[in-house]
């Protein structure tokens, strides 16, 4: 690949950082990989303008813009990508699930209250509102863009406890604990596909995790972890290399 690469987005853009960072220090005369993170202080307020009518506040579509004028990169998007652990890390004080459609997945939890993908969908859906402007902000304003699917979920609900960022901590994981694999899994599933339905509505293109960080039936393998919920410096640079490939 000829190109720099350009990543913008959120918190998982810091496992892509920090694996440019370690390229950069290893091989100063490598193609550069950079990140804008929208929801940095400079770029304050990240989006201006009610609903569907936000756009990009000016600094941070002036940055964009300023980084692709420079440097001609391969554009991709890391934005949003939390929003299926926000809705089910944490186990549900009345335990529920649901089965996937159109793709094999674990079975229901016979302890668990059957309810209907559709109710699941309506529910993630309202809760990317904002990440659906941003996909589409970002488009706007970078034209061709990948979008990078967001890391699958560890299987091991212990490392997640311990690892619980304070978001999670603070809505009660240490007493109600962490929702079950399957569940987390079939969610995790489920936003990613809602989300590359977003990305064909706007023609982009969206690119899942690299295989390599991932175990037999789709969780992320414990050594590509940073937290509870984002990859570490080996994932980013798993998810460059496969940038680098397209």
């Amino acid at each position: 690949m000829s190109r720099s690469i350009l990543v913008i987005g959120q918190s998982h853009i810091a496992a892509i950082r920090s694996a440019a960072k370690a390229r950069r220090e290893a091989d100063p005369d490598r193609l550069r990989t950079r990140v804008i993170h929208t929801l940095e202080s400079q770029y304050a307020p990240e989006l201006v303008g009610e609903g569907n009518d936000a756009v990009f506040t000016g600094a941070l579509a002036e940055t964009i813009r300023d980084q692709i004028d420079r440097h001609a990169p391969l554009v991709a998007s890391a934005s949003g990508g939390n929003v299926h652990n926000g809705f089910a890390l944490i186990r549900h004080p009345r335990p529920y699930d649901f089965l996937l459609s159109e793709e094999d997945g674990p079975p229901l939890d016979p302890e668990a209250e059957p309810i209907s993908e559709m109710l699941v969908r309506a529910v993630l859906e309202e809760g990317l509102a904002r990440d659906r402007i941003r996909l589409r902000e970002i488009r706007r304003v970078a034209g061709e863009v990948n979008q990078l699917e967001s890391p699958p979920p560890l299987a091991d609900s212990e490392a997640i406890a311990a690892q619980a960022e304070a978001y999670f901590k603070d809505r009660g994981i240490g007493n109600l604990g962490v929702a079950s694999p399957g569940l987390r899994y079939k969610i995790w599933r489920l936003h990613s596909r809602i989300v590359a339905g977003y990305c064909a509505e706007l023609g982009m293109r969206f690119l899942p995790v690299p295989r390599e960080t991932q175990d037999e039936k789709g969780f992320l393998l414990p050594q590509f972890g940073g937290d509870a919920t984002h990859g570490n410096r080996d994932y980013g640079e798993a998810v460059i290399r496969q940038l680098e490939a397209l």
